[in-house]
């Protein structure tokens, strides 16, 4: 068991080491002193610390470790993979393109080389190269070669690099992206411009310099050539012409056609709207009127019943010479009548598709053959006017189109004649201009050879089976920073983690951060979760003498705290003491019980108190009974032999239980009796426990601790929150209440020690 600190009572002084500073003094209320320094540990100290909570913390930081390399792994699988192609050129010594070889004479091998290095890198010389790429890729630009972008950052490489190789006359151009195929065609590029600026300077020439003036000439030229012959091809087309002649004498000829067609409609309109006249005065009907009887005429129904209703008509004029209108034969022949014209009328109605109230009668009549000629003929001369009067409106539309035809046809034509002058001049000029470039291309002596040699061509690097290497990204080194930032943020979460977890985890942390002497320490076990048996007779094994149970563990380190009370000053013994805690379930109770059960057994006449009025513990413990208890005997003024309870499981063992619940435990806590009852306890037994409440919140420990040697804190380990000791102990220091030292309840490591021996 850990009891290797200081086990008296000690002053603490806020300015000095916790380690260095105790001072033993004798037991005197009052003396403990809170020192919010407390937690300052030496630079070791410190160190352990961190690695046991890492150590604590391990699966925690390995997870998040695992899982940020797994994610770095799968983020490093879907990034593009970029590839490096290169080439590299030889250069002579004393050859720079635009150099000459008195500038270079004067040079250092290496100014010269790193003047290379520039040039070849210079926007002058790179625009051209520029040109050419964009051709086929038009995002390239120079500040995209050399990472010049806005925003871009510091550390990421150009992609065109140009590199001299230590101890030689080469240079090594690369290219980076994530096409190969645009890598091929940037680097073949480069190579070409780059072999052809290190040609050396030419003598001058004049032949040279004026095939150069006439090139310069000949595209624009040939470019407004081809203009000019566009242009006259779009008039031609509008204007639907060969030439300007032969356009002219057709809209001629088309004007006076339409003229003449327009006179000859006109004259056969009036002859038809003079015959239209005539025949409409002879038959006295309208052409729709016409259309109609015509329509009845060719009905052979109609034409029948209209027939036998005319004979029936001169039958019934007949005889009515003959009878009266009252006569059996006229009735007769007027029936028959009345019969044939509703029959009549429907028939009528059926072939007109209409009511014959909105018909004039005289559609209605016999039509012989000669009044159907007619009819005939009206109609045909209506319908002769009517596409004559279309034909006059199309004739003059056709020569209204023409005249603004012929009206604006004049300024196509100088148009057309202008282009024709300026093409001949232009063309003249242009083949002149070729011919003369002929002529000086055969004098003009051709360029000299290129000085740079290209010694390794474009090409990128290949593993065995043929695949392209990648640069980027880097599969081991991502995931070895991917698994450091993963034990970066595995050791913030740890620490956070640990930061929540307010608990001390071990009887070391107690010891560090909590300024009070260790009395003792109690390891984890199932038998604090049992109830003792305080009923239970020892064992006798003869008729003189007995035995105990074979003690444990656990119970060796409560005759062990035991000790270390009785130690604390031989000269003066604790006789009396007082349990708590900062918070409840720390195991106060627990320990309070088990303190005055190894006391007795260690020869001591024991009293275990239930002070805590509030919420009693010991007698369901101990199983014992409550009628009469601690508030029984100061309400009722009971001497103490009436309440206090012998266990039958040690003679020295004796319990004052809580008694009946009370409406104010700390009125009567704080009372005078409770004082001198307090006292007689003192005087009967060698050793007082009181099990009181906890401290935070309540004032039960504080009232009681000053009638006896001190208070004993209990602290448990992995439940007791950090916070929670601390401002216990500040009240504690506040109330000037003595304090003995403390308790560590439930540490695991303990029992391992404990487990060791036994």
């Amino acid at each position: 068991m850990n009891t290797g600190k200081n086990i008296q009572v000690s002053v603490f002084h806020p300015q000095k080491n916790i380690r260095n500073s105790a001072q033993t003094y004798p037991l005197q209320p009052g003396t403990f002193v809170y020192n919010p320094d407390f937690s300052s540990q030496p630079p070791s100290r410190s160190n352990n610390q961190f690695w046991k909570w890492v150590w604590r913390r391990a699966i925690l930081i390995l997870g998040i470790t695992a899982a940020t390399t797994s994610g770095t792994y799968l983020w490093t699988n879907h990034q593009t993979p970029e590839y490096r192609g290169s080439f590299q050129l030889f250069i002579p010594e004393n050859s720079t393109p635009e150099m000459g070889e008195s500038q270079l004479e004067d040079s250092t091998p290496e100014l010269s080389y790193a003047s290379q290095v520039k040039l070849l890198q210079s926007p002058k010389l790179m625009s051209g190269i520029v040109e050419q790429i964009k051709t086929r890729y038009p995002e390239v630009n120079y500040s995209a070669l050399f990472n010049q972008k806005t925003g871009q950052t510091a550390f990421e490489p150009d992609k065109l690099t140009i590199t001299p190789l230590p101890d030689t006359r080469i240079l090594e151009v690369s290219y980076r992206d994530t096409e190969p195929q645009k890598i091929q065609f940037i680097l073949e590029n480069i190579a070409k411009s780059y072999i052809d600026s290190s040609r050396q300077e030419e003598r001058f020439d004049p032949n040279k310099e004026k095939l150069k003036l006439i090139e310069a000439q000949l595209n624009p030229l040939q470019s407004r050539v081809d203009t000019i012959k566009k242009e006259l091809l779009n008039l031609q087309q509008q204007h639907t012409f060969i030439t300007p002649e032969i356009k002219t004498k057709q809209l001629t000829e088309q004007i006076s056609q339409l003229e003449a067609e327009k006179l000859e409609t006109q004259a056969q309109l009036e002859q038809q709207r003079a015959g239209y006249l005539v025949l409409q005065e002879q038959l006295g009907l309208q052409p729709e009127q016409a259309m109609l009887a015509s329509a009845l005429t060719q009905s052979p129904r109609y034409q029948a019943l209209l027939q036998k209703l005319l004979e029936l008509e001169t039958n019934i004029a007949i005889e009515s010479a003959r009878f009266t209108s009252k006569a059996p034969q006229i009735q007769a022949l007027l029936d028959q009548r009345e019969q044939i014209l509703p029959l009549l009328s429907q028939e009528a109605e059926r072939v007109l598709g209409q009511d014959l109230n909105n018909i004039d009668p005289e559609i209605l009549s016999f039509q012989d053959s000669i009044r159907m000629g007619l009819i005939q003929q009206l109609v045909t001369s209506a319908n002769q006017i009517e596409m004559l009067e279309i034909r006059t409106q199309v004739l003059d539309k056709a020569a209204q189109k023409l005249n603004q035809s012929a009206q604006a046809f004049p300024s196509v034509m100088r148009r057309y004649s202008d282009l024709e002058q300026e093409l001949e001049v232009a063309t003249n000029r242009l083949n002149d201009l070729t011919l003369r470039r002929q002529e000086l291309q055969l004098v003009v002596t051709p360029p000299p050879p290129p000085t740079w040699e290209l010694i390794a061509e474009p090409s990128i690097p290949r593993n065995q089976e043929g695949e392209l290497i990648s640069i980027y990204p880097i599969v081991p080194l991502n995931l070895a920073l991917g698994g450091l930032a993963g034990i970066v943020l595995g050791v913030a979460a740890a620490q956070l983690v640990e930061r929540l977890d307010n608990v001390f985890h071990n009887t070391n942390e107690v010891t560090d951060r909590v300024p009070l002497p260790l009395l003792g320490v109690i390891p984890a076990s199932d038998e604090a979760l049992m109830l003792p048996s305080a009923t239970t007779p020892r064992i006798a094994v003869s008729t003189t003498r007995t035995y105990e149970p074979s003690c444990t563990p656990f119970q060796e380190a409560f005759r062990s705290l035991n000790a270390n009370l009785r130690l604390l000053d031989p000269e003066s013994p604790v006789r009396s003491c007082v349990v708590s805690s900062a918070t409840p379930a720390d195991g106060k109770s627990t320990v309070a019980m088990n303190l005055a059960m190894g006391a007795a057994a260690m020869g001591q006449r024991v009293l275990l108190v239930d002070a805590d009025l509030r919420q009693p513990k010991v007698h369901r413990m101990l199983q014992l009974s409550n009628d009469l208890g601690l508030s029984d005997a100061l309400i009722q003024n009971l001497q103490v032999e009436e309440v206090v309870q012998q266990t039958l499981s040690d003679e020295n063992f004796f319990v004052l239980t809580a008694g009946q619940p009370i409406a104010d435990p700390t009125r009567l806590l704080s009372s005078r009796i409770m004082q001198e009852f307090m006292g007689k306890l003192a005087e009967k037994f060698d050793l007082v426990i009181y099990d009181t409440a906890p401290l935070l919140g309540l004032a039960d420990a504080n009232l009681l601790a000053p009638n006896t040697n001190g208070l004993m804190m209990v602290v448990g380990v992995g439940k007791t929150d950090r916070a929670a000791v601390d401002l216990a102990l500040r009240e504690l220091q506040m109330a000037g209440v003595p304090v003995l030292g403390m308790v560590a309840n439930g540490d695991k490591q303990e029992r391992k020690y404990y487990a060791a021996y036994y």
